[in-house]
C-alpha cells in the first residue's frame, strides 16, 4: 500500500494546528484555576463577614468606614494573588514576567487619552444632553461640575488613586491574566461579555454586607455597567497591543474617581452610559473591536 505523503507546507499547518489546540486547552485549564481560586479567596472571605461579623470584625478590627482590616484587602485583590500564584505555578518565574509584561508593552499613545477620557467624556455628554432637552424642570443625574472640577482635583491632591485597591488589586487578574486566555476561544465581544459578567458576579458579597461601597447599589445595574465597562476595556486592550495599565488600569480607576467625585447618581445613569458608549464602539469598531469598520481600504504600493 502506497503511503500518502504530506507536502510542507500541509505538514506546517498540521503542525500549527494541533498547537493551537494544546495552547486553547491549556488557556481553559488555567481560566478555570483562576477563576476558581479568585471566588474562593473572595467568597471565603465575604461569608466569614456576612454570617460572623461580629466574631471577624473582634479579630480582624471593623471592616469600615474607614478600611482598615487587613482581609478586606486581601478579598478586593483576590484576583491579582490567583493570577501572580498561578502564573508561577504555570510558568515559574518566567511566567510572572510574563504577567507583568502586560503593563510595559508600547503601544499608541492616543489611547492613554482613550483610556483617561472615554468614561468622563460619554458623562459630560449625557450631563449636557439632560440639560438642554429637560432644562431645570427635572434634576440632573449628572453632576457636570463634579466631572470637570471635583474629580481631577480629587486625583492631583489626594492619594485617592493610590488607596483604591480596585485597579492595582484586580487588573493584573481580570486584564492581565483572563483577558488574554478568553481570547484564545472567543472573539474580542464576547471574551469581554463573559468577562464582564464574571467580574460583576464576583463582587456579590460587597453587596451583601454592609457598610460596604456596593451594598447602596442596585446590583442589576451594577452588573450591566460591569460588563460594559468590561467591553471599553477589551476594546481598549485589542487596540493599544495587549497592555492592561492603558486598558485595564487606567479606565478602572477613572471609573471609580467619577463615582467617589459624584459625577453620576446612581448605577442605572452610570449604566446608560456605558451602554450609550459600547453600542458607539460596536458601530465604529464591529463585534472584533479592533480600528474602524467603515476605513477605507489603503491602496496597494506601486
Amino acid at each position: 500500500m502506497a503511503k500518502i505523503q504530506m507536502s510542507p507546507s500541509a505538514m506546517a499547518d498540521s503542525i500549527g494546528s494541533e498547537q493551537d489546540t494544546v495552547a486553547k486547552r491549556r488557556a481553559v485549564r488555567e481560566l478555570i484555576a483562576f477563576f476558581a481560586l479568585t471566588f474562593a479567596i473572595t467568597f471565603g472571605l465575604g461569608a466569614a463577614v456576612i454570617f460572623f461579623r461580629p466574631q471577624f470584625e473582634a479579630v480582624f478590627g471593623p471592616l469600615g468606614p474607614p478600611l482598615v482590616s487587613w482581609p478586606y484587602y486581601v478579598a478586593v485583590c483576590a484576583p491579582t494573588i490567583s493570577a501572580v500564584g498561578l502564573s508561577a505555578l504555570f510558568g515559574g518565574l518566567e511566567g510572572v514576567k510574563s504577567l507583568f509584561r502586560g503593563l510595559i508593552r508600547p503601544f499608541q499613545l492616543r489611547w492613554l487619552f482613550v483610556a483617561l477620557l472615554t468614561f468622563p467624556t460619554g458623562l459630560l455628554l449625557w450631563g449636557l444632553a439632560e440639560r438642554v432637552l429637560f432644562g431645570g424642570t427635572v434634576s440632573h443625574a449628572i453632576n457636570i461640575h463634579a466631572i470637570v472640577v471635583s474629580a481631577p482635583i480629587t486625583l492631583f491632591t489626594t492619594a485617592n488613586i493610590f488607596v483604591d485597591p480596585g485597579p492595582w488589586g484586580e487588573e493584573s487578574g481580570w486584564r492581565g491574566f483572563a483577558l488574554p486566555r478568553l481570547l484564545t476561544r472567543f472573539s474580542p465581544l464576547m471574551a469581554a461579555i463573559i468577562l464582564g459578567v464574571i467580574w460583576g458576579v464576583w463582587h456579590t458579597p460587597a453587596f451583601l454586607a454592609s457598610g460596604l461601597t456596593q451594598s447602596k447599589y442596585n446590583f442589576g445595574w451594577f452588573l450591566i455597567g460591569a460588563t460594559g465597562i468590561s467591553i471599553v476595556m477589551a476594546w481598549i486592550y485589542v487596540n493599544a497591543n495587549r497592555n492592561f495599565l492603558v486598558a485595564g488600569f487606567i479606565p478602572h480607576a477613572v471609573n471609580n474617581l467619577m463615582g467617589f467625585s459624584n459625577a453620576f447618581t446612581d448605577t442605572k445613569t452610570q449604566s446608560f452610559v456605558l451602554i450609550a458608549i459600547v453600542a458607539l464602539i460596536i458601530v465604529v469598531s464591529g463585534p472584533g473591536l479592533k480600528g474602524l469598520r467603515f476605513a477605507r481600504p489603503q491602496p496597494a504600493e506601486a
